[in-house]
């Protein structure tokens, strides 16, 4: 009996597209959820994730139930546990950070058996041969593993026609991110010199033969790259989306609570001067909307100020979300108007309303 058959290494070989997904919550429950969803693949991070060893195998594990091949990044491109990760049962490796075709050589070797390699021989204690229930592991294994180098800084793309020439690499993984970094535009993959940069390599990747993948948010960038010939892009991560709905989910839980308000009547017969000297001061921070006798501020954060003016008062109201800290806030508004007031002593006595 031969090793599993990879399905994974089939499609991109195939050149049939595969949609998948990042996984960094490190949780065999979220990683069951995910398999679930409808993705052709799912890469259980632990370059940027609190993965282990055992944390990986819980999570490859629930993935084999589905149709979802798990890919798995380890942290480094080490044979130590390149070896423990192939044991594990991990057929799919997505190594960062390969930067010359000396080390792409090197990495094949790791996944490869003696004597053409220097995986070390262990399988009757490992998961990936069903604990020694698979009699001909040792001599099919490498057919079915399959190999993926991240490409993901300036050095790495200079190398990238030589790594492409490498035997036993099965596909090149472009890393938008950290490429960005190296390049002088450290949190914007999005900077047109990145993204063409992008997309040259992964031109050059198709044009090898060698299987071309990805992981950006960006829709025009994911059509592009599957445009080009991409055969393995990853369109979401599972922290991101988890971050995402529960933030939304307690915005929305908090519409349901009355914002929050205190008012305040100052005895002034500048009020109007100082209602439109307030506004003019913060119209680049917030919408402004304000004449003679009545001003309001809105704030992107929710904070609101609105305030009406007549020859006697300046009538003050600070307004925040149910969970705003409103008492700050309206000494923010005290403050301002007590130095636009520096020529007359102000007295200030906020009411909270509700």
């Amino acid at each position: 009996m031969p090793a599993p058959h990879n399905p994974f290494k089939a499609a991109i070989k195939a050149g049939k597209p595969q949609m998948g997904c990042w996984l960094g919550l490190a949780d065999p429950y979220i990683a069951e959820i995910s398999a679930g969803a409808g993705f052709d693949w799912l890469v259980v991070d632990a370059e940027h994730a609190p993965n282990d060893l055992r944390s990986i195998i819980g999570q490859l594990q629930v993935i084999s139930g589905f149709d979802s091949h798990a890919v798995v990044r380890p942290p480094v491109g080490e044979d130590w546990i390149i070896k423990q990760l192939l044991d594990g049962g991990a057929q799919t490796l997505l190594i960062p950070m390969v930067e010359s075709a000396e080390q792409a050589r090197r990495l094949v070797k790791a996944v490869t058996y003696p004597p053409h390699g220097v995986r070390g021989v262990g399988s009757a204690l490992a998961r990936a041969s069903s604990f020694a229930g698979i009699p001909d592991y040792l001599k099919t294994a490498r057919d079915e593993i399959c190999l993926i180098l991240q490409v993901e800084n300036v050095k790495g793309i200079e190398a990238l026609d030589e790594i492409l020439e490498v035997d036993g690499v099965d596909a090149v993984f472009i890393g938008p991110s950290d490429l960005a970094a190296d390049m002088g535009h450290i949190g914007n993959a999005g900077a047109p010199e990145v993204e063409e940069t992008v997309l040259e390599a992964m031109r050059k990747i198709v044009a090898s033969g060698k299987a071309g993948g990805i992981l950006t948010l960006n829709p025009a960038m994911q059509k592009a790259c599957l445009d080009i010939g991409a055969t393995f892009v990853a369109t979401g991560i599972d922290v991101t989306l988890f971050a995402g709905a529960m933030r939304a989910a307690a915005k929305n839980a908090l519409t349901l609570l009355p914002n929050q308000e205190t008012v305040a009547v100052v005895q002034t017969e500048s009020g109007s001067r100082y209602l439109q000297q307030l506004c003019k001061h913060w119209s680049h921070k917030a919408a402004a909307e304000f004449d003679a006798t009545h001003g309001t501020l809105t704030f992107d954060s929710g904070n609101i100020v609105e305030m009406q003016a007549t020859p006697e008062t300046l009538t003050l109201t600070a307004k925040t979300g149910p969970r705003g800290d409103l008492d700050y806030w309206a000494g923010v508004v005290q403050r301002h108007i007590e130095r636009f007031a520096f020529r007359e002593t102000l007295s200030f006595d906020w009411t909270p309303k509700g």
